[in-house]
């Protein structure tokens, strides 16, 4: 169950980040944010880098590496997330982003501690 907890949040994190790849303006629009250039190009980068880590945590499930680099993704994404909102250049709409990936992280931080209590906590 919690291997496929794993993949399912890589899944959606792969799957946004080739919306972002894709559809950066979209992707900007919806969040609220102006779209001056660079900022659509800027958003590629980013959707191709969160598209490599959600498919990696799908191919790596439980895998300890896979896990504990998908965690810092989504603490980083979450952190600049609020700070967008908080500085003005996404509008409160781009919070949901951010409580995915809040979400997200938490429910990778449980696997890595039951992972870690079920070994006899190494």
């Amino acid at each position: 169950m919690s291997a496929r907890l794993a993949r399912t949040i890589g899944a959606t994190t792969a799957a946004s980040g080739a919306g972002l790849l894709l559809a950066p303006e979209t992707a900007l629009r919806l969040m609220g944010a102006r779209t001056p250039d660079p900022a659509p190009f800027l958003f590629r980068i980013v959707g191709m880098f969160m598209s490599i880590s959600g498919a990696t945590l799908v191919d790596g499930g439980r895998a300890p590496l896979a896990l504990r680099w998908s965690l810092v993704q989504k603490v980083g994404a979450t952190t600049a997330m609020c700070c967008g909102v908080r500085n003005g250049t996404y509008s409160r709409r781009a919070l949901a982003v951010a409580a995915f990936d809040g979400a997200s992280a938490a429910l990778l931080a449980g696997l890595i501690l039951s992972d870690r209590s079920g070994a006899g906590g190494a």
